[in-house]
């Protein structure tokens, strides 16, 4: 994992002259991939919870994942999250899609009795041809690609289920790969990320992006996306330029949401204070990001709803008929359809568009879950 200058996730004898490191997180999921029992959700009043930051300030917390297992489950035996740290980000694979981290169920119980704040990561590849043919289908190699793409995310939420992690986000880990390599096409490697941001999204997880400059733009074309959340290496270097990075547009073209250092033993990482759980200026949705809404429910919150599905009445009570029409949207875009309103709902009605001017409260739920 801290191998090279820029110490990358993946194992060291599957690795050419990378200069990255890894990506983190999700949101309390019940996996439709997985038949493994699940662990039930954790609710805030049944846990000692790592004390919530004053919006705006910077956090800090380490990721790990398979080189901090034992050197008896394959890992370097690197030591866990510091005792500093506020979050640990977990990484899911192995090194690769489609691998599980061997000793991901220890380290979720070592964070759960530390109460850290938890989210995830997952490394995302193009796939092998025997992976091509199990999960791409029919169609033409764009679609193909896509599925194979869900079928990433399938896979590491089902690995999520099974050890009981939970979190709002997971993190794409896009960085280059001996084995497994990315096309030399942007527009396949793309259909593969697209797949894998949508397999997510279905599953009401938000995903942002890790990576650096010169994969970004060797894998995607130097793709712009500015509106997916980036998580951003410095490489081995200090607190103070991870901090500053916070502030300039990343690889994708959005402002960093966290940064991340290592001195070759740890990797380290801070929120962007001012990025993370922002408020956006010119949509009124935006406020209600964090609001639940279902049957019953009632206010402003609601009447917002109502307006923004086209109700012929706006009367602020979430009756059977905002129910329906819940439904169907849901179902127009691609999300579960429950009738339950949440961040993935008012997303996808708009909020959270346009420039981001302010921290909004509990920004670190937007990240990580409490445990």
């Amino acid at each position: 994992m801290h191998l090279a200058k820029f110490p990358p996730k993946q194992r060291p004898d599957r690795l050419t002259t990378i200069v990255a490191t890894l990506g983190l997180i999700l949101y309390a999921v019940v996996s439709p991939f997985s038949s493994a029992p699940l662990a039930p959700p954790v609710h805030l009043s049944q846990v000692h919870l790592s004390p919530v930051p004053a919006p705006g300030t910077t956090v800090y917390g380490n990721d790990i994942s398979w080189p901090q297992c034992a050197k008896s489950d394959g890992g370097n035996g690197l030591p866990g999250p510091q005792d500093s740290a506020s979050f640990a980000v977990l990484g899911l694979t192995d090194g690769g899609a489609f691998r599980a981290n061997p000793c991901l169920a220890s380290q979720v119980a070592s964070v759960r009795s530390r109460h850290l704040w938890a989210g995830a990561y997952a490394i995302s590849t193009y796939p092998t041809d025997a992976e091509l043919a199990r999960y791409g289908g029919t169609g033409t190699l764009t679609q193909q690609l896509r599925r194979v793409g869900a079928a990433q995310a399938a896979f590491n939420l089902g690995t999520m289920a099974r050890v009981g992690l939970q979190s709002p986000m997971i993190w794409v880990d896009v960085e280059p790969r001996t084995r497994s390599p990315w096309s030399a096409g942007a527009d396949q490697n793309n259909a593969v990320i697209d797949g894998v941001i949508a397999g997510y999204r279905e599953a009401g997880i938000h995903a942002g992006i890790y990576s650096y400059d010169k994969a970004w733009k060797a894998i995607t074309g130097a793709r712009s996306m500015p509106g997916v959340p980036t998580w951003v290496p410095v490489g081995q270097a200090s607190k103070s330029q991870a901090a500053a990075r916070c502030v300039t547009a990343s690889y994708a073209g959005g402002k960093p949401w966290l940064t991340q250092w290592t001195d070759n033993v740890y990797d380290d990482n801070l929120t962007c204070p001012g990025v993370t759980g922002q408020a956006a200026r010119g949509n009124l949705l935006t406020p209600y990001l964090n609001v639940r809404l279902a049957g019953g429910s009632r206010g402003s919150a609601v009447v917002m709803l109502q307006r923004s599905l086209g109700a012929p009445a706006a009367d602020g009570v979430f009756g059977p008929a905002t129910r329906a029409s819940v439904i169907a949207f849901q179902r127009e875009h691609h999300l579960p359809a429950s009738g339950l309103v949440g961040n993935a709902e008012w997303r996808a009605l708009g909020a959270g568009t346009g420039t981001y001017t302010r921290p909004a409260p509990g920004f670190m739920g937007t990240l990580f879950a409490s445990t």
